[in-house]
């Protein structure tokens, strides 16, 4: 199913923007607060702030309901509290989102909600805490994690002519960790100004 998932956002992306009625960029903070549990006992976690930005394509499919996907350059990870120290674990992503949206218009102003399914690759991941910084490979051995990510996005906003204000929570569903006692997923919430062309 992951790669089903994976091959459908990628496709998607390529035929949306191919075909795109409107294209246009996207930024913003993204506050990353994934979840992380080992031999069932789950330990706290806190925002890691980061950042979002990338290109993004619309095709409608009604004069309200649009298909909108992207390329977006991704940071998520969390902050854990492990024995009294506070460690950031952060991983950089190429993500793809698949989105479904509906859109009102008050005139100036339409509101839209949207919701789909998300791919992500990892490009980078790093762990720092204790004055120390290292360096996380991808892989499958238990000390690496895993490159791929995917999920499912919610979010909601308003456009103004051109400019796009939105929120999303973006909640992962891969396990990262190959280590079969550790769960480590991602969950970000994101709020990002965007621009049509």
């Amino acid at each position: 199913m992951k790669n089903k998932l994976i091959a459908v956002c990628i496709l998607s992306f390529t035929l949306i923007n191919v075909n795109a009625q409107r294209l246009g960029i996207k930024a913003g903070v993204s506050l990353a607060k994934g979840t992380y549990e080992y031999t069932d006992a789950s330990f706290s976690t806190e925002n890691l702030t980061g950042f979002h930005a990338g290109l993004i394509g619309e095709v409608p499919l009604s004069d309200n309901v649009f298909i909108n996907t992207g390329a977006l350059f991704s940071m998520k990870g969390t902050k854990l509290n492990v024995l009294g120290m506070g460690v950031d674990f952060s991983v950089n992503y190429v993500e793809i989102p698949l989105n479904l949206a509906y859109k009102y218009d008050l005139g100036v102003v339409k509101l839209f909600g949207q919701a789909g399914p998300y791919a992500g690759v990892g490009i980078s991941a790093k762990m720092k805490g204790g004055g120390e910084e290292e360096t996380l490979d991808f892989g499958s051995d238990s000390d690496q994690i895993k490159r791929i990510d995917y999920g499912v996005n919610f979010g909601a906003g308003v456009e103004i002519k051109k400019l796009i204000l939105g929120v999303s929570y973006g909640l992962g569903l891969a396990n990262m960790s190959n280590d079969p006692d550790e769960t480590v997923k991602n969950g970000v919430l994101s709020l990002s100004a965007g621009l049509w062309f």
